[in-house]
């Protein structure tokens, strides 16, 4: 783990995917209530997303709401941790810099 520029916790971690393994990096305990994938990170990766029945918006820590728009997909991914493996869905999104 190390903080970033932009005071942020992030983790390097392996991402599996169809076409092989990938490192990434993780932002930690940001305090969100939800998971989060950037859309440049889906695009890249080529991983599948599907539509959400209802939108869904997205507040800063100030309450405000996020300049980014609305979520409109996500996407299922299987998350291991300990030997364990469970399905994770992750919103898709624009994160900026994390």
């Amino acid at each position: 783990m190390y903080i970033s520029r932009y005071n942020s916790v992030q983790m390097k971690f392996d991402l599996h995917t169809f076409k092989g393994k990938v490192e990434e990096t993780a932002l930690i305990d940001s305090g969100t209530t939800a998971n989060f994938i950037d859309y440049r990170t889906v695009a890249r990766l080529q991983l599948g997303t599907q539509k959400l029945n209802q939108l869904r918006s997205v507040r800063n820590i100030d309450g405000t709401l996020n300049w980014s728009s609305d979520i409109t997909h996500c996407c299922d991914l299987l998350v291991s941790q300990a030997g364990k493996q469970e399905r994770t869905r992750f919103f898709v999104t624009n994160l900026g810099n994390d």
